[in-house]
């Protein structure tokens, strides 16, 4: 059976394709460029102790970023987004006790199973004199799955643009048409819909160190179960509140920079998280820089998350089996590789990433089996012009 990747393994398995900047840039560009990166994101096949029976073989899944931007006349910027995704694998379908009790995992279906995901956006920004405004729609298509949205967002420097203000707002209604629905009794056609506002504070502190912080809010509604897992029923709303902060600094001795980034998160789902993320960026030569990056993650479960399922229990309780919301510890490093030569850039980058119920910062009751290990490749090249 088809099992779609999930929107946030689709946010995991995408990055953007250059490194991201403190706030909005506060004029437009001053010529066009044509970025396309492609990146491989490959998870660890299980063990048999974990599947007692069927597939082993877990995601692989292609991604290619294509992005286009332009300046239009004097005081605009085009902006032009499109992704490409290839997947082929097998997901956890459900879980049940094994012979010592222990809970152990039950797949989605063979490795030689395809899907893929197209999207594309399009977004136009206003540069004033004292910041800027602007907008974009989009929109995704896979085989099972259908996203449209609009986000706008808008920039206002003060203290002599020492200091920007930033506010944005999106919206996403997304339509859900799992395939094999009459075969496997799943839900036939079902709808959910996303909002999200954020508002941000940068500062420059001086001519060597910046500071971010940001608090954004997200509700959901709809159906937001997943139809391709056994049993999984999940409420029909949740809200999102995550804060977070940014601190870059450069040393001068060092020719480096420091760039160290926390997050905080919450739900009514139950769950919360801590990220912390550090990077390095040394300049090697005036075109060529080593950026090291480590990450930390860790969450709780959700209220109703069970590491065996209760098939005796009522769809109408929320229940869920899903890794993703059982309470886990992850750490991931990766190493980048940036060269500019004229006008072309370039940038290579290897992460790995290892998630363990003993790396949780919180009191993990139900350990899940189905844990994510990953590697991911990728490689962006730009072309200004």
């Amino acid at each position: 059976m088809k099992k779609p990747a999930s929107r946030s393994l689709i946010a995991l398995s995408t990055s953007a394709l250059a490194l991201p900047g403190i706030a909005e840039a506060d004029a437009p560009p001053l010529t066009s460029s044509l970025s396309y990166k492609i990146s491989n994101y490959q998870e660890d096949d299980l063990s048999r102790e974990q599947v007692p029976f069927g597939e082993l073989e877990r995601y692989d899944i292609d991604v290619h970023q294509f992005q286009f931007v332009s300046p239009l006349g004097r005081d605009y910027a085009l902006f032009i987004d499109a992704n490409h995704e290839n997947m082929s694998g097998a997901s956890p379908w459900f879980s049940t006790a094994g012979s010592n009790g222990q809970p152990v995992i039950n797949m989605s279906g063979a490795s030689g199973i395809y899907d893929s995901r197209s999207e594309v956006s399009l977004g136009v920004r206003y540069y004033g004199a004292r910041g800027n405004i602007g907008g974009a729609i989009g929109y995704s298509e896979e085989n099972d799955y259908r996203a449209k949205y609009v986000s706008m967002s808008g920039s206002r420097n003060f203290n002599n643009d020492l200091t920007t203000l930033t506010v944005s707002l999106s919206h996403s209604d997304d339509s859900i048409f799992p395939s094999d629905a009459e075969r496997f009794n799943r839900v036939r056609h079902e709808n959910k819909q996303a909002s999200s506002v954020a508002v941000s504070l940068s500062q420059v502190l001086n001519p060597v160190a910046s500071f971010q912080t940001a608090l954004s809010l997200t509700g959901q509604s709809g159906y937001l179960s997943d139809p391709y897992k056994l049993q999984d029923s999940r409420p029909d709303g949740k809200t999102q509140i995550a804060f977070s902060n940014s601190l870059r600094y450069f040393f001068i001795k060092a020719d480096g920079a420091l760039q160290s980034d926390y997050r905080y998160y919450r739900d009514d789902f139950g769950i919360r998280s801590h990220t912390l993320d550090l990077s390095w960026f040394q300049n090697v030569t005036r075109s060529f820089k080593i950026v090291p990056m480590l990450r930390y993650y860790s969450q709780s479960a959700a209220d109703f998350y069970t590491n065996i399922d209760d098939f005796l229990k009522p769809l109408s309780e929320s229940q869920s089996s899903d890794y993703r919301l059982s309470a886990f510890g992850a750490v991931s490093g990766g190493l980048s590789f940036v060269t500019d030569f004229g006008g072309w850039s370039a940038t290579l980058t290897a992460e790995r990433y290892v998630a363990n119920e003993k790396y949780s910062a919180f009191t993990v009751a139900q350990p899940s089996p189905g844990l994510v290990q990953f590697t991911r490749l990728s490689l962006g090249v730009n072309y200004a012009f």
